[in-house]
């Protein structure tokens, strides 16, 4: 999906070694969907067939097309990437398994109604069985700023730093403004001025950087990882 080698962080869109079995979560699918055959699966992923057989071969998935197609056949993800046996093993191992995601309908109500136990309830919850750690949050990527890093409309996950921890220079962060609204973006320190931050676009072609004075700034969430909508095909062999 992405070159990772550029990035210290972990784009999750494809399996970790704790990952649910590539080919029990698309068995499980199939039967969901009351399919039988690994082409019939294929059309419904708008996928080519020989795709579906790497998967398997490689105990890999496009997650983000897997849970996509999950929610519009209002199929639960729980029954598709755990069983019984996965579900303890999750559990073990600390595994998040309900992170709000702030998609763009959400957003401006977010940052009117941070902190509101009420609001957040009304946020959508789901499931990402790849995806460990506290205080995580995922938001909605908006527009093209961070292009190739972050695509619209692709979501990014997030773990919230305490006041107390620091910035790392050109890691990709998600800056709530109290006034502003939520940036997604590479972040840097200002050596000249300590109390602002330089949030800087990845796409050369919207070359802006934005300056945030810290007393602005509401949250913090350092990205971990993230869901892409981008998927290369495997040659037709």
């Amino acid at each position: 999906m992405l070159n990772t080698s550029k990035y210290s962080y972990h784009y999750a869109n494809t399996q970790e070694k704790k990952s649910p079995n590539a080919i029990l979560v698309l068995e499980r699918l199939k039967k969901h969907l009351q399919i039988r055959t690994n082409i019939d699966l294929a059309n419904i992923l708008n996928v080519k067939p020989n795709t579906i057989s790497t998967w398997k071969k490689r105990n890999s998935m496009d997650y983000e097309l897997i849970v996509s197609v999950c929610e519009k056949h209002g199929i639960d993800l729980n029954e598709v990437f755990y069983d019984d046996s996965t579900v303890v093993e999750v559990e073990k191992n600390n595994y998040n398994q309900n992170i709000s995601v702030v998609t763009r309908e959400f957003q401006y109500q977010y940052v009117n109604h941070l902190g509101e136990d009420t609001f957040m309830s009304q946020i959508p919850k789901y499931n990402f069985p790849f995806i460990s750690g506290e205080n995580m949050r995922a938001f909605q990527v908006t527009g093209n700023m961070m292009h190739p890093t972050l695509e619209d409309n692709s979501i990014v996950i997030a773990r919230k730093l305490d006041e107390y921890e620091s910035i790392s220079d050109n890691k990709n962060y998600v800056i709530v403004s109290k006034i502003r609204g939520i940036f997604i973006n590479r972040v840097q320190t200002l050596f000249d001025s300590p109390d602002e931050l330089l949030l800087i676009n990845d796409n050369k072609m919207i070359p802006q950087e934005i300056k945030i004075h810290v007393n602005e700034i509401a949250e913090t969430w350092e990205v971990k990882a993230k869901l892409s909508y981008s998927f290369i095909e495997e040659p037709v062999i």
